[in-house]
């Protein structure tokens, strides 16, 4: 509270009565705390950042996988949060995640899966279908993705459209490869166009969503403000 202490040299016949100036001072006291602990949580939430980067360079490097790399690599340069990529990543790559963070979203991936009844897949599955097993999975996985969306959604949305408000196509891609590659260690076969346009549809509804609950969460805001 350092930076008011200066306060005290003030006289509260300055412009302004003694109990309106101990209100003052009250209200300045009350907004340092409040930007000591912005500030604190900033901190906190770079330190995860940097963690979840390293998983998702740790899982690059094991993986071996160079077009996934790539994808990752100009995702994490437009800034687009590492906890959605990671979410992105997961399905099919479970075995890769076992640091803290990265379990945190594989857990919750599990959570996702015990309550997935494979209804989120209806526009997938009228081209392909997959075994039972696979679609929940897959559904799991759309849903943590819906989930970590949420984590930063204001920042989400600043990152992955371009400047015509459409999807940028490495998100595109890496959605479309990470899926590839789980259907075919399940041996199904997919066309590629087919795995793009459905996640493109997906991540669509995706930001649609995190869209109104931003709004939601503002217009709540407003109102608790007005009252």
């Amino acid at each position: 509270m350092g930076e008011f202490e200066s306060f005290g040299g003030f006289e509260a016949g300055e412009g302004m009565d003694s109990a309106s100036f101990e209100k003052f001072k009250e209200r300045m006291k009350a907004a340092a705390t409040q930007i000591k602990a912005l500030k604190k949580g900033e901190q906190k939430q770079r330190k995860r950042e940097e963690k979840l980067i390293k998983i998702l360079l740790k899982f690059v490097k094991t993986s071996k996988k160079q077009d996934i790399m790539v994808l990752i690599a100009r995702l994490l340069e437009r800034n687009v949060p590492a906890v959605f990529i990671l979410s992105i990543v997961i399905l099919g790559n479970e075995e890769y995640f076992e640091d803290e963070e990265g379990k945190q979203v594989f857990l919750e991936s599990q959570k996702l899966q015990s309550e997935s009844d494979g209804k989120s897949l209806a526009f997938f599955d009228e081209e392909k279908v997959l075994p039972l097993k696979l679609k929940i999975k897959i559904d799991a996985w759309m849903k943590g993705i819906f989930s970590q969306a949420l984590e930063h959604p204001a920042r989400l949305l600043k990152t992955v459209f371009d400047e015509d408000r459409v999807l940028i196509l490495p998100l595109l891609q890496l959605s479309s490869f990470i899926l590839r590659d789980f259907l075919k260690k399940n041996n199904q076969d997919a066309s590629y166009n087919k795995l793009k346009e459905f996640c493109d549809f997906f991540l669509n509804g995706v930001m649609k969503e995190v869209q109104q609950k931003l709004e939601e969460t503002k217009k709540l805001k407003e109102d608790s403000d007005e009252n």
